[in-house]
């Protein structure tokens, strides 16, 4: 069988890389719905350590994102600075993520309204601060120290709009000269040093603060945020150029090195959360739920450089099983829905609680509200996919003027 390249310009889907994205964001919302899960399945106890870690799907997302931004624009933006190329790439990025985070910023305010109708508690009218709303409409809320307010998920979309902005504003350029003047090997460096900041913040932060936020505090860390997002999304760019050649190949790699890489990444965070070399947990924090172990080591950002290597392996061997598995329409249809289900679920979440707590409702019912919440979770999800999120990037790119090609 013989390796006929793609052309250079040829837009690359790897599907693989689609449904990983519905596992990354799955693994978030089962952080935020555990001790529910647990309490309608106890057998779940055994997998509570990966649910706790569900935070760590945010820093699968950062390396994804860079990795097929590159993929996508790489030979079209990397030859030169052309500003019209960079307000189009920023645009279509807006378009792609700015709508459905109002839409469901709005939402979030209607829930709150909601609440303090139903409560008439006026402790929770200081949730509505409008000054931040402002702040998350501009994407800019996650940029400094600060609580977690209105959505609190989508401090990592105001992250990734600062990926965005490097990558548009010549990052990409000078990631094209670099593709040009760089060994393999320097890109292999490259990529270990980048990973070394997020690996010594986590190894030095206190557990369950999930990567963000500051010791014995809900505020996030100073700085960590642009830390966190900025290397990883780089990596990812690096790690698309390191593979380039490879992707434009029709053969792929026999190596079942997507499997083994799960496994690894498995068999490790089992290995950190039981031989925490560094437990130290904040003191008011609860730590067991039904003699549950609740606390996440945040060294688990030790599993950073596995996560580079199975972006790598799902983007160079699809006939692995696992990569079979990512690349089935359902597992596609979940990744390209998985936005709208990493920002909605605590609506849906917060609904569920709110029915089992009016209904009192226990055993057989309240687990049935728990596999509710699930299937509504992703189902609320591909509605918010189907009529706010693709409509909106398709008029997006429909506005973007013909000649500016991105």
């Amino acid at each position: 069988m013989t390796s006929e390249p793609q052309p250079a310009n040829a837009r690359i889907f790897i599907a693989p890389l689609t449904g990983i994205r519905a596992v990354a964001a799955f693994w978030v919302f089962l952080r935020h719905f555990r001790t529910e899960l647990l309490d309608a399945f106890p057998f779940m106890q055994v997998v509570a350590p990966l649910m706790n870690l569900g935070y760590l799907g945010v820093d699968l997302f950062f390396i994804l994102s860079g990795f097929i931004l590159t993929v996508t624009h790489l030979e079209t933006m990397s030859n030169r600075f052309d500003w019209r190329k960079s307000v189009g790439f920023l645009w279509l990025r807006l378009g792609r993520v700015w709508p459905l985070t109002a839409f469901v910023l709005m939402l979030f305010g209607a829930y709150f309204i909601v609440q303090l109708i139903s409560s008439g508690n006026p402790l929770v009218a200081t949730q509505v601060d409008v000054g931040r709303l402002v702040q998350h409409l501009f994407l800019v809320h996650a940029w400094y120290p600060h609580v977690l307010d209105w959505n609190g998920l989508d401090w990592s979309i105001s992250a990734e709009w600062l990926a965005y902005l490097t990558f548009g504003l010549g990052g990409v350029v000078v990631l094209g000269r670099f593709a040009q003047t760089v060994s393999r090997r320097g890109m292999v460096i490259a990529m270990a040093l980048l990973t070394l900041p997020m690996m010594i913040v986590g190894f030095s932060m206190q557990d369950d603060t999930i990567l963000l936020f500051s010791n014995d505090a809900y505020v996030v860390m100073a700085g960590i945020v642009p830390i966190r997002v900025l290397t990883e999304f780089w990596i990812g760019a690096i790690l698309a150029v390191f593979l380039r050649d490879r992707m434009r190949l029709r053969r792929s790699v026999r190596l079942p090195l997507p499997t083994l890489t799960v496994a690894m990444i498995v068999a490790l965070l089992y290995l950190v959360t039981a031989f925490d070399p560094l437990r130290n947990p904040r003191p008011t924090q609860e730590q067991f739920h039904n003699g549950v172990d609740q606390i996440a080591p945040t060294e688990s950002i030790i599993v950073l450089p596995l996560f580079v290597l199975l972006i790598g392996a799902l983007a160079v061997c699809r006939t692995d099983p696992l990569a079979r598995v990512l690349g089935t329409r359902p597992l596609v249809l979940g990744g390209k829905i998985s936005y709208a289900l990493y920002l909605s679920h605590p609506l849906v979440i917060g609904a569920g609680l709110e029915l089992g707590r009016r209904t009192n409702a226990e055993g057989a019912a309240f687990v049935a509200i728990v596999l509710g919440v699930i299937v509504a979770s992703w189902a609320f999800a591909w509605v918010l996919w189907r009529f706010i999120e693709e409509p909106a990037r398709k008029n997006a790119r429909r506005m973007l003027p013909g000649h500016i090609r991105v």
